[in-house]
């Protein structure tokens, strides 16, 4: 589809273009130039887009701060930054007046230290009281609300304004995590331009890519992404494909090119037909997938929802009896096992395990997407370590779906001409091993004569001489006999010439990631309708454990139940329509993301949208180490909970063992998911 070229383009981490076709103005080096620029707006190009600004639904000039192009980030973003610095702020300032409180007396120290309280957690009041009145009793900020008022009420004023400040850098810290974890798979999935360039008599209409029928022509011009799956009429550029394929390197796109929704076109303007619709293009699946993505949650995140509904509300019955009954039986002061109750509350808050959980499959999911390995559902991510057999589709899995002439022998004649006369011969014929034969072409021979013989071949006549090219049963019929095993036999005026050896071309980083999903899950197979000869020739160049050929849909469902049978949970991996059923019937089911069918798209568990496999025994090692996290997670936060739970209702732990307990175990949890990027890029770098 595209040719490489050895070019990386450094990109810009704000607008995602290379530095010579940055648009967004926040390179370090236009600052001066941004400057000026908002200072002195000027007008849009007459018929132009922005980059950046082409996903707002109309482009008005007047919404540039700098055109030609637009803002450096959206208004979502602009919002998300303010109300992160507001929070910032506020938990400063509620830390100042607690901080200064230590060194008043009186009124006005207990009023410094409401105040502070007030700062920090007003929101985790809001919040709770909101979720109070929809029927959200036990939630955790609820837990905090009631412990924190109940030390109000009881005089502990400098307790209750330290739960707040704590528990809000505890929150600032997660969410930052959290949205460091969703930019990576945001930046998987910002690929579609809400606005193209169609082409009607030679004049441009900017129009939303929803109303752009197959068929039709748009324009993309340089620094912009490609809005539509489509085929180049003109026109000749680099294209930057790193978004969709996960490869550096740009690639050229010239007329005849296929080019894929998503790509940014970075140095000149070209003109495509369009081949899909946009709900059926590349980065539309790749958007579903992420939707679907967030839906479905794992076995263990589920665990932990239901846990925290029976947690929560025996957690307060807990308290409740811990302030009631040894007053009442004459073992303390009221105000005593009241305090006790509230520090057993701030303690039990169970926002380590509720936000951990889901953060640490979300940076599984993160950290699969940026190798090019896209989930629809973390659910799926949870499954693959109990994967025990990794089974692969042949054609456009592990080849590259392109035949080529692999090997020629002839029979007294030169090589070069009897390859000449058979392309001469294949240059009208649409079958995919023709027009392999016919790229070889190396002396431009024209032929006459052409008659394709349906299931057997081609007889032309090539230089005066007449030429049969195809299978044994074509040359029987022309009374050639031969006991050759080749897929291409080829006769010259009645004799047997030689014999052209055509196979699909194994993708480069195969063999490698078979002897990696090997290593990972013990068994590895081939199952392909193709021949059993072309079949077990990619199995031992690749070096998988089985190879089961001649198959059709059918009998790949069967013959991958039995491996599951035998093996035990099983990935599947392929990318045609006949892949489809064996996708849905897998464990897990892996559909190649580019260049494969929509039905197997939709059948799979995940896409693979880079075509390096290595990506694939990457995304098992991934997630283990999610699940290995997750489950590391709660013995964390449960281990640390339970000790202090104990030295809280014993007494020995005060109020700020508990904010420590709280947030501490969070945090740990937290910074304990984090490291999954950190051990992912020191050992896994795929290059």
């Amino acid at each position: 589809m595209y040719r490489n070229l050895e070019k990386p383009s450094e990109k810009c981490k704000y607008c995602g273009l290379d530095a010579e076709h940055c648009v967004c103005g926040r390179n370090p080096e236009k600052t001066e130039q941004k400057t000026k620029r908002r200072s002195e707006p000027e007008s849009c190009a007459e018929g132009s887009v922005c980059a950046v600004a082409s996903r707002l639904a109309e482009h008005d000039p007047d919404t540039c701060a700098h055109c030609d192009h637009a803002k450096g980030h959206s208004r979502e973003e602009e919002e998300s930054e303010e109300t992160e610095i507001r929070q910032f702020v506020l938990l400063g300032a509620a830390a100042a007046l607690l901080a200064v409180s230590f060194f008043l007396t009186g009124w006005v120290q207990i009023a410094l230290r409401i105040a502070s309280y007030l700062a920090a957690g007003h929101q985790v009041l809001i919040r709770a009281a909101t979720g109070f009145s929809k029927g959200r009793f036990f939630d955790e900020n609820v837990l905090m609300s009631v412990a924190t008022i109940g030390a109000v009420v009881l005089g502990d004023y400098a307790e209750a304004a330290a739960v707040m400040i704590f528990y809000g850098v505890g929150e600032y810290l997660q969410e930052s995590a959290v949205r460091s974890s969703r930019k990576r798979i945001a930046d998987a999935v910002e690929l579609h331009p809400d606005r193209a360039r169609r082409l009607v008599e030679d004049k441009q209409q900017m129009v939303k890519p929803e109303e752009i029928s197959v068929g039709e022509t748009i324009l993309v011009k340089a620094g912009e992404r490609i809005p539509l799956d489509g085929e180049v009429l003109a026109g000749e550029s680099l294209l930057d494909v790193s978004m969709l394929t996960g490869e550096p390197r740009p690639v050229l796109a010239q007329p005849g090119a296929e080019v894929s929704a998503g790509a940014v076109n970075t140095s000149g303007p070209l003109t495509l037909r369009v081949t899909k619709l946009a709900a059926e293009s590349s980065t539309s699946r790749l958007l579903r997938a992420v939707e679907d993505a967030t839906k479905n949650k794992p076995a263990i995140e589920r665990f932990i929802s239901r846990f925290s509904r029976m947690y929560t509300p025996s957690v307060i019955a807990a308290a409740a009896l811990l302030a009631i009954l040894p007053p009442l039986f004459g073992a303390g002061e009221w105000s005593e096992w009241v305090h006790r109750a509230l520090i057993f509350l701030v303690i039990a808050c169970p926002c380590a395990l509720v936000l951990s959980i889901p953060l640490t499959f979300f940076a599984g999911l993160a950290i699969a997407s940026k190798a090019g390995v896209l989930f629809k559902g973390a659910d799926a991510l949870e499954r693959l370590p109990r994967v025990k057999a990794v089974v692969l589709d042949k054609t456009g899995t592990l080849t590259e779906g392109e035949f080529e002439v692999q090997r020629v022998e002839t029979t007294g004649m030169q090589k070069e001409e009897l390859l000449a006369l058979a392309s001469a011969a294949e240059q009208h014929s649409l079958h995919p091993v023709a027009s392999a034969i016919a790229r070889s072409d190396t002396q431009g021979y024209l032929a006459s004569n052409i008659q394709e013989v349906a299931g057997q071949g081609v007889l032309a006549t090539v230089n005066g001489r007449r030429i049969a090219v195809g299978n044994r049963a074509l040359l029987e019929s022309e009374g050639v006999r031969t006991d050759s095993g080749a897929n291409v036999l080829v006769a010259v005026d009645g004799v047997f010439a030689g014999e052209i050896f055509v196979g699909d071309r194994v993708r480069k980083s195969a063999p490698d990631a078979v002897s990696e999903l090997t290593k990972e899950t013990g068994y590895t197979a081939i199952l392909t309708g193709d021949a059993e000869a072309a079949a077990k020739a990619v199995g031992e160049e690749v070096g998988v454990s089985e190879v089961f050929a001649s198959l059709q849909p059918a009998e790949k469902l069967d013959v991958m139940r039995k491996i599951r049978k035998k093996r035990g949970n099983t990935l599947y991996v392929g990318d045609g329509i006949n892949d489809a059923p064996v996708l849905a019937g897998a464990d897990i089911g892996i559909a190649i993301g580019l260049g494969g069918t929509d039905m197997a798209a939709e059948a799979a568990d995940a896409l693979l949208l880079t075509h390096d496999l290595r990506s694939l025994p990457f995304a098992i090692r991934t997630s283990k180490r999610t699940v290995a996290k997750a489950r590391g997670n709660i013995a964390i936060a449960l281990g640390i909970k339970t000790a202090a739970l104990v030295l809280g209702a014993l007494g020995i732990a005060g109020m700020w063992v508990a904010i420590l307990a709280d947030v501490g175990a969070a945090l740990i949890c937290v910074l304990n998911t984090l490291t999954l990027f950190w051990i992912s890029k020191r050992t896994d770098v795929i290059s």
